[in-house]
């Protein structure tokens, strides 16, 4: 079989597995915690949804400075962490037929730990798919999402230009990453919190090429416009 002409960048949280609701609510609780701090939807969507731990940490101290995270609040955020992959941690429907479609490569772009990556895809058995030679975190390169590094980082490693990319993201920072990157980015919004006409709007306004809701939609427009 000739080489696939198109590489798919997966984000993994709220794509693969209906997860990132899960972190963000993490990070929340653990804020209030530690430091009394309440944010609100937007600063939520500003500080928290969509971005690596590091690019949350350099966002929140510039505006908060007081924030002192020690490892009493990583010790906490982490426990959280595995007990929720362990608990709720589900596959998206539809997924696995498209990681099956040899017509394309697949990778996994994602502002998650190597760490918690690993978990994530040992847990949902995704190895047969993923492995450290696919699968590209926000810590290996300067800047997280919004930033386009990491999935320009992806691109290169796995031998594509960006022209040759079709990102799939749930998140405004993700999509904004892949616009900025010079990708295709199918918007995916089924997950919790994110399927609702508003969103969509949001989506699009962001630079998506498509907006789905189901996994089946993604594969017909990956069939449509990419194979």
């Amino acid at each position: 079989m000739t080489e696939p002409k198109t590489l798919i960048i997966w984000d993994f949280d709220g794509v693969i597995a209906d997860s990132e609701h899960l972190w963000v609510q993490n990070w929340i609780d653990c804020l209030r915690l530690f430091f009394g701090l309440e944010l609100s939807e937007e600063q939520v969507e500003y500080y928290i949804r969509g971005k690596s731990n590091k690019t949350k940490v350099e966002l929140l101290c510039k505006d908060f400075p007081h924030l002192k995270f020690d490892d009493a609040f990583w010790d906490k955020l982490r426990e959280n962490t595995i007990r929720l992959i362990a608990a709720e941690l589900t596959l998206t429907p539809g997924v696995e037929p498209i990681f099956e479609n040899r017509r394309f490569a697949h990778c996994i772009a994602t502002g998650a730990t190597e760490r918690k990556n690993t978990l994530k895809v040992e847990k949902l058995r995704l190895d047969k798919y993923f492995s450290a030679d696919n699968m590209f975190t926000a810590y290996a390169v300067e800047k997280g999402k919004p930033a386009p590094d990491l999935f320009l980082y992806a691109a290169k490693k796995m031998g594509y230009t960006p022209e040759n990319c079709v990102v799939i993201e749930d998140s405004l920072a993700g999509i904004t990453a892949g616009v900025a990157a010079k990708m295709a980015v199918i918007a995916y919004i089924g997950a919790t919190g994110n399927n609702s006409d508003e969103y969509a709007e949001k989506c699009r306004s962001a630079g998506a090429t498509h907006i789905t809701r189901t996994m089946p939609e993604v594969a017909a427009v990956l069939h449509e416009f990419y194979e």
